[in-house]
């Protein structure tokens, strides 16, 4: 099998992911891919589990993390490729994920004092593989019959400004971009938001943004005309992945979205460019 392209958004058990990160190398290697951008929230230690069965089967491993942001006011995205793990970029993401923990215990306590019953040692069993966050409360609450619906949890408790939420914590998209660069890497805008602005794009683009994500599920055909016009314009990398979490999700299964392979060489080289080695 001759391989070619790249999914460079795919998420694994090491955050919200139902799938190990050598299933998910082997996914990439059945379906024909070249290489493979393990991007878990916040958390990279899924690339040392999946590096052996990549170059088993031949298939690149890119080095990818999804990390969160905040940027003029919103919550946003931004996927590092090709990055050293070096300690300032792992102490950030570390903080992040102290940070996710301790929101779940807080926003756990103020749905039992809204009267559900939350235990977090049963919502870890019953979601053994995950990276525990908001929506697995919600679901738990609809498992244990508390709820009628996951959607009743947010509507009433969990959404944003709800009683029971806990405002996530955020790293500035700018020391991202500073972080991933100044570790060698390239930063790519995944799933951008359908409203966003030219003006906005170019803010990130003249502090460093490589690419920006102009096919998947989040992006439909003609925002995702508009955002490869706009990477043309700005000199950006388009850049395509499935955001793969499951495998029961149609649409978005491992190579279901593709980043043609010249595409990958230039964020490669962009990657390079920014090295300060």
């Amino acid at each position: 099998m001759t391989r070619r392209d790249a999914d460079l958004h795919v998420h694994t058990t090491h955050s919200d992911g139902l799938c190990s990160p050598c299933e998910v190398v082997i996914a990439a290697a059945s379906v024909g891919l070249a290489a493979l951008a393990i991007t878990d929230h916040d958390d990279v230690s899924a690339l040392a589990v999946a590096r052996p069965e990549a170059e088993r089967l031949g298939v690149e491993l890119v080095p990818g993390v999804e990390i969160t942001c905040e940027f003029e006011g919103r919550e946003v995205h931004l996927l590092g490729y090709y990055f050293r793990e070096r300690p300032p970029l792992l102490a950030a993401l570390e903080r992040l994920r102290t940070d996710r923990v301790d929101r779940l215990a807080a926003m756990a306590a103020r749905l039992e004092a809204l009267g559900m019953s939350v235990d977090p040692a049963a919502v870890r069993r019953c979601f053994p593989r995950a990276t525990l966050g908001r929506r697995h409360l919600a679901e738990f609450l609809h498992k244990t019959k508390q709820a009628a619906s996951v959607r009743e949890v947010f509507d009433r408790y969990l959404a944003d400004g709800k009683p029971a939420d806990v405002p996530k914590t955020r790293l500035d998209a700018f020391e991202a971009l500073t972080l991933v660069r100044d570790a060698g890497g390239a930063v790519s805008w995944p799933h951008p938001p359908y409203d966003l602005r030219r003006k906005s794009l170019r803010t990130l683009a003249e502090a460093g943004l490589a690419g920006i994500e102009v096919a998947g599920p989040g992006v439909g055909n003609r925002v995702g005309r508009r955002f490869r016009d706009w990477a043309a314009e700005l000199d950006l990398v388009p850049t395509a992945g499935s955001d793969f979490h499951a495998p029961d999700r149609p649409g978005r299964r491992v190579g279901a979205f593709r980043c043609p392979s010249a595409d990958l060489d230039r964020l490669r080289e962009r990657a390079s460019a920014a090295s300060p080695d």
